[in-house]
């Protein structure tokens, strides 16, 4: 039997499901468009973010580690 009105679910089906609130959500691609130049997102484990603290702490530490392995490679390479 074919009706134009939707069927509405059974309150035994809707006590099955339960309530999620999704108002909060952030979509992963909005940071993506709030940061411009955003590519990749990494996440650290808790007690590394509370070592370094901020977001500018791990990168300053990662392009130090950077810079360390290209001044080691370059004087490998003599």
């Amino acid at each position: 039997m074919k009706t134009d009105e939707p069927v509405e679910p059974s309150a035994e089906s809707l006590a099955e499901i339960p309530e999620t609130d999704f108002s909060g959500a952030i979509r992963p691609n909005l940071y993506a468009n709030l940061r411009g130049e955003f590519e990749h997102a990494v996440f650290l484990d808790r007690e590394l973010w509370e070592h370094f603290g901020s977001e500018e702490r791990v990168l300053e530490a990662l392009r130090l580690l950077v810079a360390l392995g290209k001044r080691g490679a370059s004087s490998r390479a003599a």
